[in-house]
């Protein structure tokens, strides 16, 4: 969307990234099933290695692995982020003028954005607060979508904040918190997965992963918004948001 003012011949517009986020994410998820459901045979150099799939495509399913993870966790902080931004502007949908919320509701979030500044609480607890202040009905943490959030949360810090360290392997999940948190998802290892690597992030990081990810994001964001009493600004995009089959075999 594009807006001027009556003495400034500058136009300036408005994106909604939440939306690319949101496309990037299913989209990602999807080429990683299409890997696992038609994966090249091993080359002459696999072969010599004794690996049993192609290293090339390997590397590529778990960019697509962890880019689906990333970018869903980006689409929730995005549609947070952006009902806070959008209440001051009277021309946009979501929190906006032509969003639904009264006056006083977006006049309140303003007035939290501008607390918060560049800093502010972490996300998850920006929901929360935002939930308090307009006075609807807050999530239970020790129940869903907010505890698949939270788990979510912890993943994709994991994997930006990654710190190098000796894990378990094994059949196990091994022993250190993210592990053990994805171990209660039954996520189930992927084809290129080396057996006795460790689970995180070696063998977890497929497509079933990914489509959790995606769809935990989703699921969150979808009740926040509903709680909230405004429309997505991402709902003409819903069929386009699937992830596709998972893996056979």
């Amino acid at each position: 969307m594009a807006k001027s003012t009556a003495y400034d011949a500058a136009v300036k517009s408005w994106h909604w990234y939440s939306r690319d986020h949101a496309l990037a994410a299913a989209l990602l998820c999807r080429r990683c099933a299409e890997l696992e459901h038609n994966p090249d045979p091993p080359g002459e150099q696999d072969r010599a290695q004794q690996l049993p799939w192609s290293a090339a495509q390997a590397a590529e399913h778990r960019t697509y692995a962890m880019g689906a993870v990333l970018t869903a966790f980006a689409f929730l902080e995005a549609s947070v982020n952006e009902l806070l931004a959008s209440a001051a502007e009277d021309q946009l949908e979501m929190g906006g003028g032509r969003g639904g919320l009264t006056a006083e509701e977006r006049a309140a979030l303003v007035g939290l954005q501008q607390a918060w500044g560049d800093r502010g609480p972490s996300l998850l607890e920006r929901a929360r607060l935002v939930l308090h202040l307009l006075r609807r009905d807050p999530f239970n943490t020790g129940e869903e979508p907010f505890q698949s959030a939270d788990v979510l949360r912890r993943l994709r810090n994991a994997l930006v904040h990654y710190r190098p360290e000796w894990r378990a392997v094994g059949a196990g999940r091994g022993d250190d918190r993210i592990a053990k948190d994805l171990a209660n998802l039954s996520i189930a290892s992927h084809p290129f997965a080396t057996e006795g690597h460790p689970f995180f992030p070696d063998r977890c990081l497929g497509y079933g992963l990914a489509s959790w990810a995606w769809k935990t994001s989703l699921a969150f964001t979808d009740d926040f918004l509903t709680r909230v009493g405004v429309q997505p600004v991402y709902e003409d995009l819903r069929p386009r948001l699937t992830t596709g089959p998972g893996p056979t075999g």
